[in-house]
C-alpha cells in the first residue's frame, strides 16, 4: 500500500466506512459460491473496536487541557474560535489528534478571509481572522519538501459547491498553496481563482507522529487487524447460522417404516418398541477455533493501542508496570509532537496578523497512567507490614484518587487532599 492508500484504509476502519460499510472488505473463499458469498456478506457485522481504542487513548492525552497564552486579543480570539465555525482550540485539536493517531499524519491549512476590516477591533468582532482547515492526508495530490522537511508547495483535491435550490452543482477542484500564493484549479488544471498571501512560508503544515512526511503511525496497522476481525467474525456467524443446528434422529430397524408426526402441542409420536428420538449436536470445534482467533486479534489490537486490561489481568505487577510505562511514553511523545505542531500553526497566524509571536503553548507531558487496583493492592501490602508511613500513604492515596477522579476540579481536589492529610494527621 502507498501512504495515501494506508491513510484512507485506516480512516475507513476508524469510521466504519468504505469497504467496512458496504461489506466489500469481506473476502471470498476460493471454493465459495457467489450465492453463499452474498449471503455471508449480508450477515456480516463490523464491530468497530478501532474507534474505541483511539477514543480511550485520546481521553488520556487530553485528560488535562493544554495551556495557551498570548498578549494579543486577536490571537486569543483564534484560541476561542479557531476554525471559523465556533470550535475552540481544545475541541479542534482533540478531534485533529484522533485522525492523526489513526493515520500517523495530519495536515492543517491556515487560511485568511479575503475581505478585511480596517481595524483590529472590527477584525475580532467580525471574525476576520486566520482560521484552520483540517485536510485529509490522503487528499494530497502533489507536494515538495525543503531540506528541513517543510512544504515548499502542496496541492490537494477538494470540491466546490455551486449548487442552487433547483440544481446540484458540485465541482471537483485542486487547491494549491506555496510560500507566496494560492490557486484553485479545475479538473483540466485551468486556474479558476488565484491570489497572494505573501507570507514567505507555505501555510499548509503537517503533523507527523515520527516528525516526517509522509508517515504512518503506531495505530495505523490496526486497520488490517480490523479487516481480519471483520472477516473472521463473518465466517463464524456463517458457521453458527448454517452448521450449528441440532439434527433430530430416531433409531429404528426399518427406517422406511417409521412415520413421525408432529402434533399440535409439539409432541412427537413414534411407534412402540422404538428408541426415543434424540438430537445430534454438531462438533463445537470449528466455532471454538474462530472464537480463539477473534480473541487473539482482540489481544493484538489491545497490545498495539495500549488498551491494558486491569483488575482481571493474570499478568505480574512488573509486566503491567512495563506496559503502563510504554503507554505513558507514547502519550508523552505524541503530546510533544502536538505541542510543536500547534506552535507552528500559530506562527502562521501571527504572520497573517502582522503581530509579534508571543504565543506560548504547553501540553502536559507527564501522564503517570497506572493500574488503580494494583496501586491499592500495593498500598494494602505496605500497611499490612505494620510500619507507620503516613507520608507514603498520603502520596499514594493522592495518586490513586487523582487517577480515579481525573476530571475533578482543582478546588474539590484540594478538599480531598486536605481530608487525606487530616486522616493521616500529617
Amino acid at each position: 500500500m502507498t501512504h495515501s492508500e494506508s491513510w484512507a484504509f485506516a480512516n475507513e476502519a476508524y469510521n466504519g466506512s468504505g469497504g467496512f460499510d458496504d461489506k466489500s472488505y469481506i473476502d471470498k473463499h476460493t471454493r465459495e459460491s457467489d450465492d453463499k458469498y452474498s449471503e455471508r456478506k449480508k450477515i456480516a457485522y463490523y464491530s468497530n473496536k478501532f474507534v474505541q481504542k483511539v477514543s480511550r487513548y485520546n481521553g488520556y492525552l487530553f485528560k488535562n487541557n493544554p495551556i495557551r497564552s498570548s498578549g494579543n486579543k486577536m490571537v486569543e480570539a483564534v484560541f476561542a474560535d479557531c476554525d471559523n465555525t465556533g470550535n475552540s482550540m481544545d475541541i479542534f485539536m482533540s478531534s485533529f489528534a484522533k485522525g492523526a493517531k489513526v493515520r500517523g499524519t495530519g495536515i492543517v491549512l491556515i487560511d485568511m478571509p479575503s475581505d478585511m476590516p480596517d481595524n483590529a477591533q472590527s477584525q475580532i468582532e467580525e471574525r476576520a481572522l486566520p482560521y484552520f482547515v483540517n485536510i485529509k492526508p490522503e487528499d494530497i495530490t502533489s507536494y515538495k519538501l525543503d531540506k528541513f522537511g517543510n512544504f515548499v508547495w502542496v496541492a490537494y483535491s477538494d470540491t466546490l459547491d455551486n449548487s442552487t435550490f433547483e440544481e446540484e452543482d458540485i465541482v471537483n477542484i485542486t487547491r494549491y498553496y506555496d510560500a507566496q500564493e494560492w490557486r484553485i484549479l479545475d479538473e483540466d488544471d485551468s486556474v479558476l481563482e488565484s491570489g497572494s498571501h505573501s507570507l514567505g512560508i507555505c501555510p499548509v503544515i503537517f503533523f507527523g507522529e515520527n516528525g516526517v512526511f509522509p508517515d504512518i503511525g503506531e495505530f495505523t496497522q490496526v486497520a488490517k487487524i480490523a479487516k481480519d476481525h471483520f472477516n473472521e467474525s463473518s465466517e463464524m456467524r456463517d458457521i453458527m447460522r448454517s452448521q450449528t443446528f441440532s439434527i433430530l434422529t430416531l433409531q429404528a430397524d426399518n427406517p422406511s417404516d417409521v412415520t413421525l408426526t408432529l402434533s399440535t402441542d409439539n409432541a412427537i409420536k413414534y411407534g412402540s418398541g422404538m428408541n426415543a428420538p434424540a438430537f445430534i449436536s454438531p462438533d463445537p470445534a470449528p466455532v471454538d477455533a474462530y472464537k480463539e482467533k477473534l480473541v487473539a486479534l482482540d489481544n493484538d489490537m489491545n497490545e498495539i493501542c495500549y488498551d491494558i486490561p486491569t483488575g482481571l489481568s493474570a499478568e505480574s505487577g512488573i509486566a503491567l508496570s512495563v506496559k503502563f510505562q510504554a503507554l505513558n511514553g507514547s502519550l508523552a511523545n505524541f503530546a510533544q509532537r502536538l505541542q510543536a505542531f500547534e506552535s507552528s500553526l500559530f506562527e502562521i497566524v501571527c504572520l497573517y496578523l502582522g503581530v509579534n509571536n508571543d504565543v506560548v503553548i504547553l501540553y502536559p507531558t507527564e501522564f503517570n497512567i497506572t493500574d488503580i487496583n494494583e496501586d491499592i493492592a500495593i498500598l494494602d501490602n505496605i500497611k499490612s507490614m505494620g510500619y507507620s508511613l503516613p507520608n507514603y500513604e498520603s502520596e499514594k492515596l493522592k495518586n490513586i484518587i487523582g487517577e480515579d477522579l481525573s476530571n475533578i476540579d482543582t478546588d474539590k481536589m484540594g478538599i480531598l487532599i486536605a481530608e487525606i492529610e487530616d486522616s493521616l494527621k500529617l
